[in-house]
């Protein structure tokens, strides 16, 4: 035979010899109706246990690619031959491990916008909720369940949004989702068809704009200013069938809408028929006050209410929510089914006792104390290191401010920053975004003096 074995790699032995059989089959070097080494000679000549070649040559005829005939050996079967098929090098695992990733990233601070304090979770909490839940969960609590979520997580749910926001809900008018994303694109397809007209605040997340364009949708941008959407920049003659926002803390600007925008806001969704979608985006975490207000209770009718726990708990958790208005309640229901069925029901169910036990409000409490901290430190730190020709947008609330500069960035501002081993992001017009939730007040400071340095 025409390969060897490689005892040093990774790759077991039994699938090296499946992998050079598999690709001469395909690659047509071995050819429909050529008989095969018996496992014996094979064997014999790579140097390798009988066991070895029975295994890949057991996967080979289980794949279709040999058969077997009685008394008269082991041949290439027919229709195996893939034109055009090259054998792909054998190169293993990949080079760049996530260990030598990690390696290879020490010593860069990076100002990356929604991470969380991750290392501040209540994990033993969280634990004691996934372990109880475990072991007591009823069989048919571990079967497929309601496709809008657990009916115990959704009336907990509507509870702590009405109680933190202000949110009027039913539990019925609740679906739990993977995430908000989830929850947005299942929105968009129950409402959105190709060339129909959808508004989005401008700067704001460039996947939003890519999950809210793909039925074919028309996107129109409205630009924001420090305190969110301009509603007198919305076209008199728009018929949007959704205005996505975030009024609590407008992404990426941090500006807080106020209610004179609102009203204007929603007797533009009258007026034209279509839906307000309210991305709550990190509306717990504000500095000067208890959480605003939601969009949603001042108009439920016209309002869909997109949260997650990403920013509070941790984003592994994949579990988000939306808060719907009746008429589109069982669309988004059906929807849900159709996309995946149901979210995984253990980790709801620690949810509600996590909620029930008042964790996740402690939790909140102490992650708004600690992001204040860490706010102040970032804005010390560029008082130190920044000069005076800056100012400040989004302090409020939120887990990342913007600073926009009076002079324009170098045209070489990223490989600066690189260079110095740190890592921000640009906007349009002379502004930096910061993110600060997941950074030490050390972190911090060391962070915007190389910043400082790098941008001169």
């Amino acid at each position: 035979m025409w390969f060897t074995i490689d005892r040093q790699s990774k790759v077991p032995m039994f699938r090296q010899v499946f992998e050079a059989c598999r690709g001469a089959i395909l690659s047509g070097a071995l050819a429909a109706g050529c008989k095969l080494p018996s496992t014996r000679e094979l064997s014999a000549e790579l140097h390798v246990s009988r066991n070895v070649i029975l295994e890949a040559y057991e996967l080979l005829m289980a794949e279709g690619y040999i058969e077997g005939r009685s008394g008269a050996g082991t041949y290439v079967a027919e229709g195996t031959r893939l034109p055009g098929y090259k054998t792909p090098p054998q190169s293993g695992p990949p080079v760049e491990s996530p260990v030598m990733l990690r390696a290879e990233r020490a010593g860069v601070i990076s100002f990356r916008t929604g991470a969380p304090a991750l290392d501040q979770l209540p994990l033993k909490a969280w634990a004691s909720a996934l372990q109880s839940v475990c072991l007591e969960a009823a069989p048919a609590e571990l079967g497929y369940g309601d496709p809008a979520g657990s009916p115990e997580l959704r009336s907990v749910l509507a509870e702590h949004l009405w109680k933190s926001r202000g949110v009027l809900c039913h539990p019925d008018h609740i679906v739990i989702t993977n995430g908000a994303l989830q929850a947005l694109q299942i929105v968009v397809k129950v409402l959105v068809a190709g060339g129909d007209e959808v508004f989005v605040e401008s700067p704001s997340n460039e996947d939003l704009k890519l999950v809210l364009t793909s039925t074919g949708a028309e996107l129109r941008e409205i630009p924001v200013d420090d305190a969110g959407l301009l509603t007198d920049h919305l076209p008199a003659g728009g018929s949007p069938k959704l205005v996505y926002v975030t009024p609590s803390h407008q992404f990426p600007l941090g500006g807080i809408l106020p209610i004179q925008r609102r009203i204007a806001l929603m007797e533009y969704a009258r007026r034209c028929g279509g839906y307000l979608v309210e991305d709550d985006y990190d509306s717990e975490f504000r500095y000067d006050g208890p959480p605003l207000q939601s969009l949603q209770s001042l108009c439920p009718e016209r309002v869909i209410y997109v949260g997650t726990f990403s920013k509070t708990l941790f984003p592994a958790l994949r579990v988000g929510y939306m808060v719907l208005p009746g008429p589109l309640v069982e669309p988004c229901r059906k929807l849900k089914r159709l996309a995946d069925y149901q979210t995984p029901i253990i980790e709801q169910l620690a949810l509600v006792r996590f909620m029930s036990e008042g964790h996740l409000t402690a939790h909140v409490h102490r992650m708004k104390k600690l992001y204040r901290q860490r706010r102040d430190a970032l804005l010390e730190a560029l008082a130190r290191h920044m000069g005076r020709g800056y100012r400040i947008c989004g302090r409020p609330a939120g887990m990342h401010l913007v600073v926009e500069f009076a002079a324009p960035l170098p045209e070489d501002w990223e490989r600066r920053l690189t260079g110095a081993q740190v890592q921000a992001a640009a906007l349009p017009g002379r502004r930096l975004l910061l993110g600060y939730g997941h950074l030490s007040g050390e972190e911090i400071e060391e962070g915007i003096r190389r910043i400082g340095r790098a941008l001169g």
